[in-house]
């Protein structure tokens, strides 16, 4: 999982991103569940601590990434062109799958259908930036996609929010923390021998 340290600090930037973007989906969660006061102030103190902590681990992580001595700049340009790559394909699938579901009237199906565009892009990133464990986290977040839009009802609910989205949303929150942890943990291990 350690490469140099161009990797390393797009590892760490793709980190900050991560972690910026499960915020947002926790904070989408939050506030379309329409909870009461005091457990929705609950629960938005623990995202935002957990958001905060991880941040702070991340920029940490970037920081002694920045420190690695430079490797050969031809081996760093091939990660960037796939990842690049990677992210025109996910943002025109994300566009597409999104105006196909506006179009049909079938607005229920937009954040689910994200979510598992968004899962699979991690299959490619882990090969791109040798992170195994993205392999890991696109496929159970997919099969928990799939698994939701096949065996749940699209009128469900849990509280306010449609259970085919918050199912995959929430999960991709959880699995997204546990991912993140583990390769924050990993980095400062490895950055700081």
């Amino acid at each position: 999982m350690h490469s140099g340290r161009k990797a390393q600090i797009w590892r760490a930037g793709g980190m900050i991103w991560l972690i910026s973007v499960t915020f947002f989906f926790a904070l989408l969660d939050l506030f379309f569940a329409k909870l009461k006061m005091l457990p929705a102030l609950c629960i938005g103190i623990a995202v935002f601590t957990t958001t905060s902590v991880l941040f702070v681990w991340s920029i940490k992580s970037l920081q002694l990434s920045k420190k690695l001595p430079i490797e050969n700049p031809k081996k760093s340009g091939s990660v960037k062109k796939w990842f690049l790559i990677t992210l025109a394909v996910e943002i025109l699938a994300l566009n597409i799958a999104t105006l196909v579901f506006v179009k049909a009237n079938h607005f229920e199906y937009i954040v689910p259908v994200d979510i598992l565009i968004v899962s699979l892009h991690f299959i490619p990133l882990g090969r791109i930036f040798v992170i195994p464990v993205y392999y890991l986290l696109g496929l159970i977040v997919s099969v928990i996609v799939g698994l939701t839009l096949i065996f749940v009802p699209v009128s469900s609910h849990i509280g306010n929010l449609i259970s085919i989205a918050a199912i995959p949303s929430i999960c991709f929150v959880l699995m997204n923390w546990v991912v993140i942890i583990y390769i924050l943990q990993d980095n400062i291990k490895y950055l700081k021998v």
